[in-house]
């Protein structure tokens, strides 16, 4: 469901609030919402939750050096992107931070809305807050991702009067925050929800088992918070799962359709875009691992040049071939190594050793043999998570969140790697409005 008006935000002008004819009033919700309302609500959730995935995945990756995007259409993917030409706060590319602002307008909205209407018991509105606030704390960490040291505005509430930006180590608080009430909400939620969820939420369609799938998120921002008592503690909570046969892709995925009215998978490769992998990198793989099928090897390399720069690459993308193909959200083997990472950090030096051990096994490659010191093994993990996590969204944000931007091969002339994305000029507009 959509906001209900646009807000034209300019310097020293009044803000003209514009009724949108194309989707609903906020307010027909927003005082005793009807249950088939606030299904709606939550399961547009769900729908809200995947924009700006395409973007942001393929964003967060050129930045980190992990993969290309050789667009035929738009060269800031090669250039703006790889610091070749200075960065664009207007751009495309920063729909990375901004497409997630709906999620969260979603979530808001649907939180009145259950604070407001009697049409259902507490134990569903537990049900559909538990939802919101998860999708809320995932779309904000997203932004947060992309903006780094910029921070977020973690109180939207009142669209015309905003927080401002809270720090970066303030937004992971408040994204944990967001997610604590959300497995709260959902402890509250009774045995079952009051709608059906997705097909790509099977098992994890109850309170209890979709609390898990927050949880997971969770020990994700304790991560990068650094506090790894705090991880391994929602790590038990969540849905690692390290025995038995192992199913490195256990985890909910968000799921499409390319017929209207909803959208295909936005990580295809097609005739305009092709996104490569790191040459250097993909090369080196251990023979026999199963992860080197994420990227299809090609006879020719492929090339590209922008600005005077140019890169070559043998691997492209082959991980989303179907437009009705799901994208993970988080899976078991990012799950396995965090714990990896807990152990190392924490040094335990034999648990790290072993869930490393618990990836490369399930990937057909034999156990880990290098050095058992805290840097070794930390090493060991972010090779890894390359292979393990590619086209994820992960790899600029380990290096950034372990100060090691500058370890990060650049594999053309010019190019260097960003801190973070600029902050949106929307936001910067928003900061500068004098209203009169």
């Amino acid at each position: 469901m959509g906001v209900a008006m646009s807000v034209m935000t300019l310097n020293s002008c009044k803000m003209e609030v514009v009724v949108d004819p194309n989707f609903p009033s906020v307010g027909a919700v927003s005082q005793n919402a009807t249950k088939a309302q606030l299904d709606a609500l939550s399961i547009g959730q769900f729908s809200t939750a995947r924009n700006g995935l395409g973007t942001y995945n393929q964003v967060v990756g050129v930045v980190g050096k992990e993969l290309f995007n050789f667009n035929t259409t738009e060269s800031r993917w090669f250039t703006e992107l790889n610091g070749i030409r200075p960065i664009d706060n207007s751009a495309f590319y920063n729909t990375a931070t901004t497409a997630f602002g709906l999620p969260v307008r979603q979530a808001n909205i649907t939180i009145t809305a259950c604070d407001n209407t009697t049409s259902v018991n507490d134990a569903q509105k537990s049900g559909y807050k538990g939802i919101a606030n998860t999708f809320k704390g995932l779309a904000y960490l997203y932004m947060l991702n992309a903006q780094g040291k910029n921070g977020i505005r973690l109180n939207v509430e009142d669209p015309f009067n905003p927080s401002k930006p809270a720090t970066y180590a303030e937004s992971l608080a408040g994204i944990a925050k967001i997610l604590d009430d959300g497995a709260t909400q959902l402890d509250q939620a009774g045995a079952a929800f009051p709608m059906t969820l997705p097909t790509g939420f099977a098992g994890f369609n109850t309170p209890a088992t979709f609390k898990r799938f927050n949880r997971a998120i969770a020990a994700r921002v304790a991560l990068y918070q650094g506090d790894y008592a705090k991880t391994a503690t929602l790590l038990g909570q969540s849905f690692l799962a390290t025995t038995g046969a192992i199913n490195l892709n256990l985890g909910p995925v968000h799921t499409f359709n390319p017929s209207s009215p909803d959208i295909a998978n936005p990580l295809l490769n097609s005739t305009s875009v092709r996104i490569v992998g790191n040459d250097k990198t993909w090369a080196a793989i251990g023979a026999g691992d199963r992860r080197a099928a994420k990227v299809a090897v090609q006879a020719t390399p492929i090339s590209y040049s922008a600005a005077g720069a140019s890169y070559s690459s043998r691997f492209l993308a082959n991980m989303y071939r179907d437009a009705a193909g799901s994208v993970p959200i988080i899976r078991n083997e990012e799950l396995i190594l965090i714990a990896a990472e807990v152990a190392a950090q924490t040094n335990n030096a034999t648990e790290a050793v072993r869930n490393i051990n618990l990836v490369r096994s399930a990937n057909g490659v034999g156990n880990y043999a290098g050095a058992t010191t805290q840097a070794a093994l930390i090493n060991a993990i972010l090779n890894e998570r390359f292979y393990s996590l590619w086209y994820e969204g992960h790899r600029w944000l380990d290096m950034r969140r372990l100060n090691r931007l500058g370890e990060i091969e650049l594999p053309a002339a010019g190019m260097k790697v960003l801190e973070n994305m600029e902050r949106p000029v929307q936001e910067v507009n928003w900061d500068n409005r004098v209203v009169k």
